[in-house]
């Protein structure tokens, strides 16, 4: 399923116990996403966090959009985002494709490194990460290559979605002759890659593991090739549609070198919040991501992270990024009250938008 230019509107539901309650359950994920289709949404995002962040651990993604999948018919199911590089690629290449199947090519997977403190990336892959035979690497050793490895998972899954009896000889995975079977797919799934964060101007909250002095306050873009090398379009947060605009140029140029004529799709991750307020709806999301994330989140995060207040100023501030190519996009609820605030979105933003 090539992504195509179509405009994508999809909601986050929760995939964090704590955020909307201490009793949401996967019962309430599934109900959550059936409720998106219903309401109008042209997709859903599930969280991907396996160690959890303040919260107690997520439920397995992939799973959880396989069981949306059986109960929906139209509604895109999109993981925001996967991190493939504390996962086997063999196994989750077969999952995913398992879950293409069953949804009859609605499925998205959106990956990326990830971001976190040092602290929870490192406990990520030591509690995670499975080591490759005949390798003296630790988690640790593995934690400072998460680039490469995350390279390699990349590498096996869609060689394994497009290639019979992969025989596959990297650093981190060896194997000979696996294939997947009747469930390797009959088109590529599409992926969008995640990559790019805005580093605060103060320590706390959301402070990624690369978060320095001299970045602070700036937006980087990361690793832009990777767009190219493994992705079908390009997923971020934090910048504005002048930044994106800016930094397309150089997938723009890689793509066309590397893959002349390949169309890359463009995607962008935001904090929602409708109140006819436009300061309780800046507070609404300031206080979601201070649950998750811990306290304090500084109010420059904020500003870049959220599309909040009354509906005219929320579809005005999307529409802000359609105009400039963005066509996929995730809204993530920031508020407890998800379904009402799914509600008052689908009932009072998406129309306004321009399709």
């Amino acid at each position: 399923m090539a992504l195509g230019d179509d405009l994508v509107i999809g909601v986050s539901v929760n995939n964090v116990t704590g955020i909307t309650g201490k009793t949401y359950t996967i019962h309430d994920l599934i109900h959550a996403g059936v409720e998106a289709e219903a309401m109008g949404f042209d997709a859903i995002w599930v969280h991907d966090a396996m160690m959890g962040r303040r919260t107690t651990a997520a439920y397995c993604p992939i799973n959880a959009l396989t069981a949306v999948a059986a109960q929906t018919k139209t509604l895109k199911l999109c993981t925001g985002i996967l991190t493939p590089q504390v996962r086997n690629p063999v196994m989750t290449a077969q999952q995913w494709a398992t879950l293409y199947d069953i949804s009859e090519g609605r499925a998205i997977m959106g990956v990326g490194m990830g971001a976190g403190t040092p602290t929870l990336i490192k406990r990520e892959f030591e509690g995670l990460a499975s080591l490759k035979h005949d390798t003296n690497l630790n988690p640790a050793e593995l934690y400072k290559k998460r680039g490469k490895v995350f390279d390699e998972c990349m590498d096996v899954m869609r060689r394994l979605w497009s290639e019979d009896k992969v025989t596959y000889n990297g650093d981190y995975f060896r194997f000979n002759g696996i294939t997947l079977g009747m469930a390797c797919p009959s088109e590529m799934p599409p992926v969008l890659m995640g990559s790019g964060i805005y580093f605060p101007t103060q320590l706390g909250g959301p402070v990624h593991h690369g978060w320095k002095e001299k970045n602070a306050g700036k937006y980087l873009p990361g690793n832009l090739q990777r767009v190219v090398d493994y992705g079908d379009g390009w997923i971020t947060v934090h910048l504005s549609p002048e930044e994106y605009a800016e930094h397309w140029k150089t997938i723009e140029a890689a793509g066309a070198e590397k893959f002349p004529g390949k169309k890359y799709a463009k995607a962008w991750n935001c904090f929602a919040n409708v109140n006819d307020d436009p300061r309780k709806g800046w507070e609404g999301v300031r206080d979601h991501l201070e649950d998750f994330h811990g306290p304090p989140i500084h109010d420059d995060v904020v500003d870049r992270w959220a599309v909040a207040g009354p509906p005219e100023q929320m579809a005005a501030r999307l529409q802000s990024y359609i105009d400039i190519g963005v066509n996929i996009f995730q809204l993530v609820i920031g508020s407890p009250d998800q379904l009402g605030q799914m509600r008052r979105i689908a009932e009072e933003v998406l129309p306004l938008l321009k399709r």
